[in-house]
């Protein structure tokens, strides 16, 4: 090749998409070099003890005539420009919190053009299914043979769709005399083409009196327990047996209280300690709060008696219960009352309480048989928060990366969230009003971005919390009913509600970046 055609000419050109920085009015003469890599200069040292010898060089030249290459290559660490010490030191502090950020996911990258506020950008909820109960007793064949509903999403079966009991009951006006009540378990089912699912009926079970109370043990998905409105508290579990598959639904307990109606129920931990024993809490009309351990056996451990100082005398009507800890639990009451719970330190009732009276619990299942068996009741530890104007309606608790909240709702609408990371403030970080109508049941999302509930023209309802902006989900039909059940499952992507006269409705529910 030609030597003349070894060499390039360096041409400034237009720029393409910004301003240049340069006058392009006067020319700039840039002279001709030949193309070669030439070693980077080294930065001066103003310490002449410690200025570095002159580097050895290894030069080739290759056919000089066209170009000439260098190349440099230190042969000591002397010459590093870094500290090994500090950078191990800087990298023990950096990668926790590295691995902290990692844990969360990937930031999801917007468009800079989309509306981060609309509801529709963010959550895609549609109408999925709607199951309606079947009646087995004829007589009760009525307008709305079932006025107030009930439901659990248990483990997952096929497609992040888990299996769902659903449970009616139709309206008391003194005491219940359904003898033919029962719990129904749906099965997702795959269609032709798997890719949808839909729920089909699986079993039922028989119950002494109508259900109204259904709640997942969250440590075991499995299983479930569910109370009436005369008192009796069930406990199920469903086995997975693809020989005799309509045979695996199985009941472990049955008993019934005289604490009146189970108005609500939560799972924890029955010791820190032991992962096979659980520990149900079972919420009751009189104020009375039962502790019952679930393992090998099921038998009460301990009964609560809960009282407030502020209700003047007045008996409290538990309405909400939600464990917030092994050792904690929160209820809410028909008065607004909203009341933390503590079983570390327990005051024995049936005599005057001193201070030498309180007992520390022994989680020890010694202690907690005797306890049992002389069937002492006790009186917890007890904080007030601050109460809503109204009918506590919702109680949940939300993880939300490292914070923990404590969200609940009245009938208005009024929603508090209590921090409870590290331990409660009575005072709630924030305060909302939901518009109306009224809010019987709500369900937050993980996010704490959105707030679902249901109304009584079977909308669903996509409240958001920052801009206070209400989007809607229409149902196929007009439905009539007051619905008191919203269900989310526990991967987030399947809501419940219900019921419309033993009509319930699922969603679909979708994260969309």
């Amino acid at each position: 090749m030609d030597p003349e055609h070894t060499q390039f000419t360096l041409k400034s050109n237009a720029p393409i998409g910004f301003e240049s920085t340069r006058s392009e009015d006067t020319p700039q003469v840039r002279p001709k070099h030949d193309i070669g890599v030439d070693p980077r200069p080294f930065p001066t040292s103003t310490d002449g003890t410690t200025e570095p010898k002159e580097r050895k060089e290894i030069a080739a030249s290759i056919n000089r005539a066209k170009y000439t290459q260098t190349v440099s290559a230190p042969r000591s660490k002397k010459f590093a420009t870094y500290d090994d010490s500090k950078l191990v030191s800087f990298i023990r502090k950096v990668q926790p919190i590295v691995e902290e950020e990692l844990s969360h996911g990937m930031t999801p990258m917007f468009d800079c053009n989309d509306n981060l506020y609309d509801a529709s950008e963010r959550y895609r909820v549609c109408r999925h299914q709607e199951l309606t109960l079947r009646i087995l007793n004829p007589d009760h064949a009525v307008e709305q043979p079932f006025y107030v509903g009930a439901a659990a999403w248990l483990s997952i079966l096929t497609r992040d769709a888990p299996l769902l009991v659903v449970a009616g009951s139709p309206n008391h006006a003194a005491w219940c005399d359904h003898v033919s009540s029962t719990v129904t378990v749906f099965c997702p089912k795959r269609d032709r083409y798997g890719a949808s699912v839909q729920w089909v009926e699986l079993s039922s079970s028989p119950v002494k009196a109508c259900i109204e109370s259904l709640e997942t043990n969250p440590f075991n998905r499995d299983m479930f327990a569910g109370g009436t409105v005369s008192g009796d508290v069930y406990i199920w579990h469903y086995e997975l047996n693809l020989k005799v598959e309509r045979n695996s639904f199985a009941e472990l307990h049955s008993e019934t209280t005289d604490c009146g109606k189970v108005v609500d129920m939560a799972w924890a931990r029955y010791n820190v300690m032991s992962k096979s024993d659980y520990a149900l809490l079972t919420a009751h009309t009189d104020g009375t709060v039962i502790l019952w351990r679930v393992g090998k056996t099921i038998a009460k451990d301990k009964i609560f008696k809960l009282s407030v100082p502020s209700a003047n005398g007045r008996a409290l009507i538990l309405t909400q219960i939600l464990a917030t800890s092994n050792t904690e639990f929160v209820v809410g009451c028909d008065d607004g009352s909203l009341l933390l719970c503590s079983t570390t330190q327990l005051i024995p009732l049936g005599g005057t309480a001193t201070s030498a009276d309180r007992t520390v619990v022994n989680p020890s299942p010694a202690a907690s048989g005797t306890s049992a068996s002389k069937g002492n009741f006790f009186s917890p530890g007890t904080i007030e928060l601050k109460c809503h104007s109204f009918s506590v309606t919702s109680l949940q608790k939300i993880e939300n990366r490292r914070q923990e909240l404590l969200i609940s709702c009245d009938l208005t609408g009024e929603v508090l969230f209590h921090d409870i990371t590290d331990s409660i403030n009575s005072t709630p970080t924030l305060i909302i009003k939901m518009p109306l109508p009224f809010k019987t049941r709500i369900v937050g999302t993980n996010d704490t971005e959105y707030i679902f509930s249901p109304t009584g023209n079977g909308l669903l309802e996509l409240y958001r919390i920052g801009s206070g902006k209400v989007d809607t989900v229409e149902p196929s039909v007009p439905l009539k009913g007051s619905p008191n059940l919203i269900k989310m499952s526990a991967n987030g992507k399947w809501l419940i509600t219900g019921t419309y006269g033993g009509t319930f409705i699922i969603y679909s529910v979708a994260m969309e970046f």
